[in-house]
């Protein structure tokens, strides 16, 4: 009896809060900056052919986007690798930046958010899909990153639907051990920090993997990503990553409304403006 009281009290705790959090104005310039991320990796429910994967995910997109953008939603930033990816790499990815982990809590916690929570299983594998466990990396900026861990490298509040968004997969070149692979990555990310914020980057999240890594990278604009990149230092940035790592893709995340069809090698930037 008394663990039924206490989760009749845990529900009424968090139905309070959702209406506390629920009931508050995000106006469009609050959520203008972006201050919490849930960093996704999502793996093809076996039962679905690829098929049907691909036709189910723009439904799911669209349900992301209905849940949060009225009161939490910056952007909501789609992968889909290309089909010649090896098989540890995820079969979608998402970036979904949001005002606040308070807020994404508390429309979580409501039957709508509970609801949209179920429906990952309608379309992701459950054993093995999940959000990466996230850390600040300019605050705690490790000697060695964490296998499946996400990063914050640069580690300012700012929007992601706005500028130039790209993103990188990177897989780590076969020779290498894991800890050499993730060793060197915390390298390239420091030169890539160093030699890119200032020509213009403004948002840097990665995922280190044993196997891989994931960027998400936000510019000003698509003329100062293009100047950088091609200039010596963001040639020496590319360099430096061949050295370890394979190039799967590296991809502008185009603007394109979520319930759109969606392709293997394309990423999508689902709020962009």
């Amino acid at each position: 009896m008394k663990y039924y009281k206490k989760v009749a009290m845990r529900n009424l705790i968090q139905g309070i809060l959702a209406m506390i959090f629920l009931g508050v104005t995000v106006n469009a310039q609050t959520i203008d900056k972006a201050a919490y991320f849930r960093v996704w990796q999502g793996f093809q429910k076996p039962e679905l052919t690829s098929e049907q994967f691909l036709n189910e995910l723009p439904s799911f997109m669209k349900n992301t986007v209905d849940l949060y953008q009225e009161r939490a939603l910056n952007n909501y930033i789609v992968v889909i690798p290309p089909t010649n990816r090896p098989a540890f790499i995820p079969d979608e990815l998402a970036l979904v930046t949001l005002h606040s982990k308070e807020i994404y809590e508390a429309i979580r916690a409501t039957p709508e958010g509970q609801k949209y929570s179920a429906r990952h299983w309608d379309v992701f594998n459950k054993s093995n899909s999940k959000s990466a466990a996230f850390i600040d990396y300019s605050k705690v900026n490790p000697e060695e990153l964490i296998h499946n861990t996400a990063y914050d490298v640069i580690g300012n509040q700012i929007n992601w639907a706005r500028g130039f968004n790209a993103v990188f997969i990177g897989i780590k070149k076969s020779e290498l051990s894991s800890a050499q692979f993730l060793h060197k990555l915390q390298s390239h990310i420091e030169l890539a920090k160093s030699t890119m914020q200032p020509k213009g980057l403004l948002g840097y999240i990665i995922i280190a993997n044993d196997n891989y890594e994931i960027a998400y990278l936000n510019w000003e604009s698509k003329h100062a990503h293009d100047i950088a990149v091609q200039d010596a230092g963001g040639q020496a940035v590319f360099a430096d990553a061949k050295q370890f790592m394979d190039v799967l893709m590296y991809e502008e995340a185009a603007p394109s409304q979520a319930g759109q069809t969606v392709a293997p090698g394309r990423a999508y930037s689902t709020l962009q403006r």
